[in-house]
C-alpha cells in the first residue's frame, strides 16, 4: 500500500488546499503555492498516471490561471493558457480508449500553439507581473515535451500498424518462458489444457498509457477469474522494475520480464522509435501495446487491432470471444 501513495502529488494536494486558504490570508503567496501544487502532480505524471493526478492538475491549472488573471486585466487569458497546457498533458492519457496513441494527434499541437501564442502576447503586455511570466513556464514546457513525443510516436505507430502483427487468430501461440515480478519462471505451454491465457504486451514502466492499461484489466479481475482466464502482462523491463510497478499501481496478476524482447519479436509486436530508445536503453526496439487471447489448446483466438492501438483498453471485446469458447473452471489470480 505504501508504494501506491503518490508522495509529490499528495504534497501537491496539501499545497493546493493551503494555497486556496491563502487567497484570503496571503493573496500574493497563493499563486505560488497553487503552482507548486500543479508541479507536484506533474513530476510524478509518468510514474503513476492516475485520476488523482489528472484531477489535481486540472483544478490547480484552472485556479492558478484565475488568480493570475485577477492580478492582471481580468480577461481570462492565463486561464486559457493553463487550461490548454493541462489538456495537452492529460487528455490523451485520461481518455486513452478514445484518443489512443494514434488518433487525433493534431489535438496537442493545436492546444500548444494557442497556449504559446497567448502566453507570448500576454508576456509582452506592459506592466505584467512576474508571476504571470514565470509560474506558467514549467507547465508549458512539460506540455510541449509531451506534445512532441505524442506526435512523433503516433506517426511511427501508424506506420508500423500497416504491417500488422506477426501472429493472427488461428495461429498457434509461440511458446516462451519468462520470469515474473517475483523471479519465478512462467511458461505459456504450462497452461495448455487447463486455462485460457490473455497476453498483454506493454511498452514499459515509462509509458503512462500502459499504467492505465494494467489498471483496466485489474478492474476486470473478477470477470476474468470467473471465466478461468489467466492474465499475463509482458514488458521489456527488469524483474525489479516490474515488481515496483505492480506494487505501485496495484495489480494482482503476473507481469513478465522480456528483457531482450525476444518474445515481443516472436509475436511481431515491436517497433523502432530512436528518440525513445535513446532515453530508455531499449536497444532491440520498443514493444507495441497489444493483447492476444490464447485458448486452452494454445491457439490464438483474439488479437487487438494494430491500427486501433487503444482497443486493448476495451476488455468487452475479449469477453465476446470468450463466450464462443468452452467454459473452464474459475480460479483466483492470487493463487495462480
Amino acid at each position: 500500500m505504501k508504494n501506491r501513495i503518490h508522495p509529490f502529488t499528495t504534497l501537491g494536494a496539501l499545497l493546493f488546499i493551503t494555497g486556496s486558504a491563502a487567497i484570503f490570508l496571503l493573496p500574493e503567496a497563493a499563486p505560488v503555492l497553487i503552482a507548486f501544487a500543479y508541479w507536484g502532480a506533474m513530476v510524478e505524471f509518468v510514474k503513476y498516471t492516475s485520476r488523482f493526478q489528472f484531477g489535481l492538475m486540472t483544478l490547480a491549472g484552472a485556479l492558478l490561471g484565475l488568480l493570475l488573471d485577477l492580478q492582471g486585466t481580468g480577461f481570462p487569458v492565463m486561464t486559457l493558457i493553463l487550461t490548454a497546457a493541462v489538456l495537452a498533458t492529460t487528455l490523451r492519457q485520461a481518455k486513452m480508449q478514445v484518443f489512443t496513441y494514434v488518433n487525433h494527434t493534431w489535438m496537442e499541437p493545436t492546444l500548444m500553439i494557442i497556449a504559446i501564442g497567448l502566453y507570448v502576447m500576454n508576456a509582452l503586455r506592459p506592466g505584467i507581473g512576474w508571476q504571470s511570466v514565470v509560474l506558467p513556464v514549467p507547465s508549458l514546457l512539460f506540455a510541449i515535451g509531451l506534445t512532441v513525443l505524442y506526435v512523433q510516436d503516433g506517426r511511427l505507430l501508424r506506420r508500423q500498424a500497416k504491417g500488422g502483427y506477426r501472429i493472427h487468430p488461428g495461429h498457434d501461440a509461440p511458446d516462451f518462458e519468462l520470469p515474473d515480478q517475483t523471479g519465478a519462471g512462467v511458461r505459456l505451454s504450462s497452461y495448455i489444457g487447463k486455462h485460457p491465457v490473455l497476453l498483454i504486451f506493454v511498452r514499459g514502466d515509462w509509458c503512462p498509457g500502459c499504467h492505465i492499461l494494467l489498471r483496466t484489466y485489474e478492474r476486470n479481475r473478477e470477470r476474468f477469474m470467473a471465466r478461468g482466464v489467466h492474465v499475463l502482462g509482458i514488458g521489456p523491463d527488469s524483474i525489479d522494475v516490474n515488481k515496483d510497478m505492480v506494487e505501485r499501481i496495484g495489480v494482482g496478476y503476473k507481469l513478465l520480464s522480456d528483457q531482450g524482447q525476444r518474445t515481443s519479436q516472436r509475436y511481431g509486436v515491436i517497433y523502432s522509435n530512436p528518440i525513445l530508445e535513446s532515453g530508455l536503453d531499449y536497444e532491440e526496439g520498443i514493444p507495441l501495446p497489444a493483447s492476444f487471447l490464447v485458448d486452452i489448446d494454445g491457439v490464438v483466438r483474439y488479437v487487438s487491432r494494430p491500427d486501433q492501438v487503444g482497443e486493448f483498453l476495451d476488455p468487452t471485446l475479449i469477453f465476446g470471444v470468450l463466450d464462443a469458447l468452452p467454459a473452464v473452471e474459475a480460479y483466483s489470480w492470487k493463487a495462480a
